[in-house]
This record gives C-alpha cells, structure tokens and sequence, in this order.
C-alpha cells in the first residue's frame, strides 16, 4: 500500500484525485514497495533553489526525483516508510504543456513516468 503526501500552491491548478489515483496505479504497476512517497508542486524559485543544493545548477527543472533506499526516513506522525520524494516545478510543466499543445494532467503523467522509473532503477541498483 502506498500513502502518497501531496502539497501544492492553491494557485496551481492541478487535479489532485487524478494525481494520487496515477501516482498510486503507476506505483504498484512496477511492483514498488509499500510506504509513503511525497510529491511537491513548487515555483519557479523554489524549483532553482533545489536544483543548486542538490544538482550544483541554477535551472528550474520541472522534476526532480529523490528516491530513497533505506528505510531511515519516516514521516513522524506514521510509521511508513518514506520511499521518496517528487519535486515538480508548475510553471515548466506548464510551459511544457503549452510549448507542447497538451494538458496538464497529460504533462504531469509523463514526468511521474519518468520519475518513477528512475525510483525504480536506482531500488535495482540499490
């Protein structure tokens, strides 16, 4: 079972229910483990700030993936396993979406695609 944390800007538009259900299919679709994952609609800004600590750059990438491999980190109120974190950057997603003439929930389930890939490639490696 996956608890899924979700947090977003009231500004940003996006269908949350549609974006746990995907999250949560794609999840168990590649045999994930059980636990929690947290996934972050962010700005711009803080989209860069992020890419500087963790990448050493100054761009605002519209996805970042944090997978965890040890079973250290946990949420203090629940007893699950944080087994990541999914950082996306609105306003590229957005700009993408455009730039690509498609919607949004379409553009974010790409990138959760992709994100959850690279979770599960670095769980085979790991």
């Amino acid at each position: 079972m996956l608890k899924i944390y979700f947090t977003s800007d009231s500004r940003y538009k996006i269908d949350k229910k549609f974006v746990k259900k995907y999250l949560a299919s794609c999840w168990q679709a590649r045999n994930l483990p059980s636990g929690a994952l947290s996934i972050a609609f962010v700005g711009s800004r803080k989209a860069r700030v992020l890419a500087k600590q963790y990448l050493n750059d100054d761009v605002e990438h519209p996805i970042l993936t944090f997978p965890y491999l040890s079973h250290v980190r946990a949420f203090p109120q629940e007893k699950e396993a944080l087994q990541g974190e999914i950082v996306i950057c609105y306003p590229q997603v957005s700009l993408y979406a455009a730039d690509k003439n498609q919607e949004i929930n379409k553009v974010i389930s790409h990138f959760i695609d992709h994100s959850l890939t690279i979770m599960a490639s670095q769980r085979q490696k790991g």
